[in-house]
């Protein structure tokens, strides 16, 4: 059985049984690859992203709360800071009072 020859331009390496396999496949071919489906208008190959039309659910964005809180933080990251601060100040005073190597 002899192979047919094809040329680099002309070979599609999707070969799709059934029309749908080939709609699939049209969908998921990268932007370079689908012919006469540019989604930048401008063409200088950046892809555009508009999020003028972003709908995010409810709970995703926190609202401010008036709340009195230090330096605007949560208690939480404030305890973690504060833990840090001490832990690093700690690590100084073991330093310091290290005796000289020899």
């Amino acid at each position: 059985m002899a192979v047919k020859k094809e040329s680099s331009r002309s070979h599609s390496p999707v070969k799709a049984e059934s029309a749908e396999a080939a709609e699939h496949a049209a969908h998921l071919a990268p932007l370079e690859e689908q012919n006469g489906k540019q989604r930048n208008q401008n063409g200088d190959g950046a892809i555009v992203v508009d999020t003028a039309k972003l709908a995010l659910p409810k709970g995703v964005i926190e609202e401010e709360k008036d709340g009195a809180r230090l330096f605007g933080m949560n208690p939480v990251v404030l305890f973690i800071f504060c833990f840090a601060l001490a832990f690093i100040a700690f690590i100084a005073y073991l330093i310091s009072i290290e005796p000289p190597a020899k």
